[in-house]
């Protein structure tokens, strides 16, 4: 087994915002005890990126240490959707749609963790048998104030914007997992510190010893926005390795240390190899490409690295166009069956606004379907079967449709 300490210290120090307690964790990380580790997951889509997957390496470390990782599945309480990061009531999920959602998520974290050694649970198993009595006895522990107070709920009630009542009833419900599930350790976002705080107090009031938390802050992509689906600015799990070795390769220089800290298991010492390697004034793209093979190597074990590196040598160097199977695709919704290219490029996540897709377009570094095009009106045409390939620069490829 690797060095217990030396993982302890990558646990609690790697990529961590915020940990409470963290004298107290450390001390039971060190005791022996097997700890209950609670993540929960909020199916309301399909695709997990390298984001989501920052507490799940987090997790691969506690199981390293012997401990119950229990990931709990809030098929429940995702019909109703978390608002902890929204300005606006969300649209409700059927059960079967967050099922199959959740069925998604764990095969790709699968990636990452011993699946097989992991307690899964899901808020169903409660939430379907809560009476109104027990919703009351859990609710009486928090109040509108403390609720008001949330960033988002605040905004919206200054604004005039509905808040509905069950959006205050669900993070209520959220929080008891960790009474239920009896958990000693819950891991969570910054955005989610208000919740995984009133897990303790919930924890307190039902004579539990207080679950220890852990919080991570958001991963930014090159545009300066955090890696979401929406901002189609992300690197998926299930992404090919040659795609994903290509999309790594286009974060900008200063993310390179931020993505070998959140995004692959290396340990301080080796990240700090690197680290001075870039200030010693190397080319941060040959830092660039040993980032790439760790995040790939962690998705794609079976494939060597010197052909990840190969293909990207090809695709940026030769000019050459990606297999179709390693080019994301992308379902653009809209009503009208044209857009104008540059819009398209927006959408697509290919540029960040218009005027950098202009910009592309008048420096002759835009080609649809292999062919440059220079004409900010050309239209695309969204057919539901078939796909237009775009390119933008040597290495920015997505077929969209």
């Amino acid at each position: 087994m690797e060095n217990k300490d030396k993982i302890i210290q990558n646990l609690l120090e790697k990529w961590v915002s915020n940990v409470i307690d963290k004298e107290n964790l450390e001390k039971k990380l060190k005791s022996g005890k097997i700890l209950r580790i609670k993540f929960w997951i909020d199916p309301t889509g399909s695709q997990v990126h390298i984001w989501h997957a920052v507490p799940i390496l987090k997790l691969r470390e506690f199981q390293k240490l012997g401990h119950q990782v229990v990931i709990v599945i809030w098929d429940a309480t995702a019909q109703v959707w978390d608002t902890s990061d929204k300005t606006a009531e969300r649209p409700m999920l059927t059960r079967e749609e967050t099922l199959a959602n959740a069925k998604d998520y764990l095969a790709q974290f699968g990636k990452i963790l011993d699946i097989n050694k992991v307690e899964v649970r899901f808020n169903s198993e409660r939430m379907d048998k809560t009476s109104f009595n027990s919703v009351w006895e859990l609710a009486k522990n928090f109040s509108v104030a403390e609720m008001l107070d949330r960033d988002n709920f605040s905004k919206r009630y200054k604004e005039g914007v509905r808040i509905s009542l069950q959006e205050f009833l669900y993070p209520v419900m959220q929080w008891y997992d960790s009474v239920m599930l009896n958990a000693d350790v819950e891991l969570g976002w910054n955005d989610q510190y208000f919740n995984l705080l009133a897990g303790r107090r919930l924890q307190e009031a039902f004579w539990q010893e207080k679950q220890d938390i852990m919080t991570f802050s958001l991963i930014e992509w090159t545009d300066g926005r955090k890696m979401s689906k929406t901002y189609k600015n992300f690197v998926g799990l299930n992404f090919s390795a040659n795609e994903m070795f290509v999309k790594i390769m286009e974060i900008g220089d200063n993310l390179i240390i931020k993505y070998f800290e959140s995004c692959t298991p290396l340990y301080f010492d080796e990240i700090e190899i690197y680290k001075k390697r870039l200030d010693s004034g190397e080319n941060p793209r040959n830092i660039k490409i040993a980032l790439a093979k760790e995040v790939v190597k962690l998705y794609h074990w079976e494939t060597g690295a010197l052909e990840w590196e190969a293909y990207f040598e090809k695709v940026l160097k030769d000019g050459i166009v990606p297999d179709e199977k390693d080019i994301e695709k992308i379902d653009i919704e809209e009503q009208n069956e044209e857009l104008p290219l540059v819009t398209v490029l927006v959408k697509s996540g290919l540029c960040n606004n218009s005027s950098e897709a202009r910009n592309a377009l008048s420096g002759n570094s835009v080609k649809v379907n292999n062919e440059i095009q220079t004409d900010p009106k050309f239209m695309i045409i969204l057919d539901k079967k078939n796909y237009t390939l775009l390119q933008v620069g040597k290495k920015k490829f997505k077929m969209v449709r």
